[in-house]
């Protein structure tokens, strides 16, 4: 037999063992990721991406196939010209900080010299004060009373942002007319998860007096926040931040379940640490960041930030039972979230999120 005939026979035997396999576990990842191993070696790249990302959305076993999983993706991206979505994959074998055959120095001669990948960032919170002011419009001032609200309206909860239990402030920025009514409001501090339009529909039913020059009335530009707190809570745990980064093509996870443990909300390794913080009357904090992969899971985490590293392992630990809606391929996710009292002033939630933690070691 030649040599093409032999490595034909290998190629049909791997196959065939690899097809056993699945037959009798659809989600074994080593199955997956030999089939992808052929496909690209006959540079059949799309059916060994489809094999590669069913590897990554299988059984995760043996673990190193998660690291390499990524790595083939980066190649074939980078064979048909998208360096972007290859830079990204590198980054996330680089993320878990698997070694297996020399894979972070495979991750690193490949990041040599590659642009940074955007980074996972909250959006920035602005006031009237970042923006110029419209036409005849007037700045609150030494001179110009602002307007004081006189009708207020408590806003309604998206269904999205309720499962989530998210807590915070929208920001939004625009005119209050010489009838006291808003007009022009555009959202300059974010929350998501539909509660940025929510709060945009509320302020329409505000009722405000004024601002006025030298005692008439005058428009006037300003911020207004609007708060959303959940008046019942099983839990001490607060969502605080959200952000989400999909890859161009694929659309943003949506939560379907987030359950928060009930009673202290901590394991018992972690009770004396929640203990200390509850006797003097502070919170802890923690930011995660994890991909939320095309089965829905949160995968791959990571501490980002937290006041303590103990409390970075608890949040992560019922984060890890979430489930999303997925959104056609793994996006990073990044959140925020606050242990103190089950009713938290949003004030409070709204200063540590914004200042959250110390840097994780």
């Amino acid at each position: 037999m030649g040599v093409l005939g032999a490595a034909f026979t290998l190629v049909t035997v791997v196959v065939a063992a690899s097809g056993q396999d699945l037959a009798g576990n659809p989600r074994s990842s080593i199955a997956h990721y030999r089939m992808g191993e052929i496909f690209l070696n006959q540079r059949n790249y799309q059916s060994a991406a489809n094999e590669f990302r069913s590897a990554l959305n299988g059984d995760l076993e043996p673990k190193w196939t998660v690291v390499w999983a990524h790595i083939r993706l980066g190649r074939i991206f980078e064979a048909t010209g998208q360096h972007e979505r290859a830079v990204n994959e590198y980054r996330l074998a680089e993320r878990t900080q698997d070694n297996t055959d020399g894979a972070l120095e495979e991750v690193r001669k490949y990041l040599g010299g590659s642009t940074p990948p955007r980074r996972l960032e909250y959006p920035p919170r602005r006031t009237a004060l970042d923006f110029p002011a419209p036409a005849g419009v007037y700045r609150v001032s030494k001179n110009i009373a602002g307007p004081e609200v006189i009708e207020k309206h408590l806003p309604e909860y998206s269904e999205e942002a309720r499962i989530a239990e998210l807590e915070g402030k929208v920001f939004l920025t625009g005119v209050i007319d010489v009838n006291g009514r808003t007009r022009d409001m555009q959202v300059t501090g974010s929350l998501g998860l539909g509660l940025d339009e929510k709060a945009l529909e509320a302020v329409q039913g505000w009722r405000f007096r004024p601002g006025t020059a030298n005692g008439d009335p005058v428009p006037t530009f300003v911020t207004l926040a609007v708060e959303f707190v959940l008046p019942v809570k099983r839990t001490r745990w607060h969502l605080a931040r959200v952000a989400f980064l999909p890859q161009e093509g694929v659309s943003r996870p949506t939560f379907l379940s987030a359950a928060y443990p009930a009673g202290a909300g901590v394991s018992k390794p972690a009770l004396e640490e929640a203990s200390l913080v509850a006797a003097i009357r502070r919170q802890a904090t923690t930011t995660l960041s994890f991909e939320i992969d095309a089965l829905g899971r949160p995968v791959n985490f990571q501490v980002e930030a937290a006041s303590d590293p103990q409390w970075g392992a608890e949040a992560s630990a019922f984060v890890r039972e979430w489930k999303f809606t997925p959104g056609g391929g793994n996006v990073l996710c990044m959140l925020t979230l606050v242990w103190g009292e089950r009713k938290m002033d949003v004030e409070i939630l709204e200063q540590l999120s914004a200042s959250c933690c110390i840097k994780a070691e």
